[in-house]
């Protein structure tokens, strides 16, 4: 998959030092979910994604992309003597890539685009545990995680014109794949690898704004 990367990142060098169009997009896309699972079980993720986009030819475009996220879930569970304890998990995940855009619009005002990008990924996870039996939270974490690797997404969206071709984007969640390694603090050296494909087209929502520039 890093090959697949490589490749796309220079394919994506390759369309920019070409671009004709003299017009700059620049944009961001702003996203919170919720999960509210079993026995009080929370998950909230925030996500800001800001991007940059020369346009290499009509309604296509090439760019860069950053995603900067942060999640925070708990777990209650009670073992068989009856102690429970709640794990609290904080996740900073940060997204550096390149992705390919093309636009269609339906009228000056409504229009569709697609996002095509690839690129690399890293997650720090942190673990602090309560204990319900002594009223007691840890104040460091019990575990420390590393999660790193490569994605390919695909991300549908709708875009309105407001004027002047700054407007609103929405999208309703897309398809990814990833493969990552993920080790622990105290254990650099040992890993593990996973490699999982992810729809979430229509769970989730991201909403931001893009605006044009032509010179």
């Amino acid at each position: 998959m890093k090959k697949i990367i490589l490749a796309t990142f220079a394919l994506l060098g390759v369309m920019s030092v070409n671009a004709q169009k003299n017009s700059i997009l620049l944009g961001t896309d702003f996203s919170y979910k919720r999960v509210n699972g079993f026995d009080n079980d929370k998950a909230n993720k925030y996500t800001f994604s800001p991007i940059i986009a020369y346009e290499v030819a009509d309604n296509w475009f090439v760019g860069a992309k950053t995603s900067l996220s942060y999640s925070e879930s708990s777990e209650k569970t009670t073992d068989a003597s009856l102690v429970t304890v709640k794990n609290k998990t904080k996740d900073y995940t940060t997204k550096v890539g390149g992705f390919v855009r093309y636009y269609h619009p339906f009228s000056e005002t409504f229009g569709i685009y697609g996002d095509l990008g690839a690129g690399y990924q890293q997650t720090r996870s942190d673990v602090t545990e309560r204990d319900y039996s002594t009223g007691l939270t840890s104040d460091t974490p019990s575990e420390r995680k590393r999660v790193y690797g490569y994605y390919i997404d695909f991300v549908p969206a709708l875009f309105i014109n407001f004027k002047n071709n700054f407007g609103l984007n929405v999208s309703f969640g897309g398809v990814e794949w990833n493969d990552t390694k993920t080790n622990i603090a105290s254990d650099y050296k040992n890993y593990s690898k996973s490699k999982d494909f992810d729809f979430n087209f229509g769970k989730s929502i991201k909403v931001g704004v893009t605006k044009k520039f032509s010179f």
